[in-house]
């Protein structure tokens, strides 16, 4: 596991659910562990406050 920017995540996989809070409206995850960030998610992951996060490294081998 690293810490990446999010800006730098695409194509790598997330290690840990994020979830995305409105309220009185919503709470539950944006994101599942084991999503692979793609482009169009940049944006939704610095609209819910992260600037970095933490993905899974490949195993060796």
């Amino acid at each position: 596991m690293r810490e990446v920017a999010v800006a730098d995540a695409v194509g790598m996989v997330l290690c840990h659910d994020i979830t995305r809070i409105v309220p009185g409206e919503f709470k539950g995850p944006a994101f599942r562990k084991g999503h692979v960030v793609t482009q169009n998610d940049i944006h939704d992951l610095l609209r819910v406050g992260k600037e970095h996060i933490y993905v899974l490294e490949p195993m060796p081998g």
